[in-house]
């Protein structure tokens, strides 16, 4: 995202909003609205999904719709030369909001943090809970939930391990009992 002062931000949700509006009308759940630059350029890039998938017509059918809508309003933060891109989050789909890491509580999912939380700035685990307040992971190698607070999360996103073949699991010499999931205090 570009550093903004107020009045942006403000024009910025704007655009967010009209362009979320546009894709949920066309019957898609908008992931993710979000204005970036690419060396020259600004990219503004609409992250969709379906219950089905998303395939190159429905990126097609947004990407029209959102241009229109852009021909039509006149959004400062996108004066001059820019890109749209439409796409599917895909397979390790990004989590932007308290409610998006809620919906995929069970799943594993790397967070990257602003600031550590027990020396260290990344945690791959599944997600036990989620609130607007915070975050919380059973992070698997140390058998263990770690609570991070939601505003230190500086991106997440799903962790997708296809056809992987798990290693054989067997008691870890000195290993602890299994933990129950229950939310843990910093």
């Amino acid at each position: 995202m570009l550093p903004l002062g107020e009045g942006e931000k403000n024009e910025e949700k704007s655009l967010m909003a009209s362009v979320a509006e546009v894709v949920e009308r066309l019957g898609y759940e908008c992931v993710h609205v979000g204005v970036k630059t690419d060396s020259v350029r600004l990219r503004l890039q609409v992250l969709i999904d379906s219950m089905g998938g998303i395939n190159v017509q429905d990126c097609e059918t947004v990407s029209r719709a959102v241009n229109r809508l852009l021909d039509e309003r006149d959004f400062t933060e996108l004066s001059g030369r820019y890109y749209l891109e439409v796409s599917s989050p895909g397979l390790e789909r990004p989590l932007f909001t308290p409610g998006q890491y809620g919906r995929f509580r069970g799943q594993e999912a790397r967070i990257r943090l602003n600031n550590p939380v027990e020396g260290r700035k990344t945690l791959t685990g599944s997600i036990v809970e989620a609130t607007e307040e915070r975050v919380v992971v059973f992070v698997e190698e140390e058998e263990r939930e770690v609570a991070v607070p939601f505003q230190w999360i500086k991106s997440g996103n799903l962790v997708y391990r296809g056809l992987e073949q798990e290693a054989p699991r067997g008691k870890k010499k000195g290993a602890k009992p299994p933990v129950e999931h229950r939310g843990r205090e910093l």
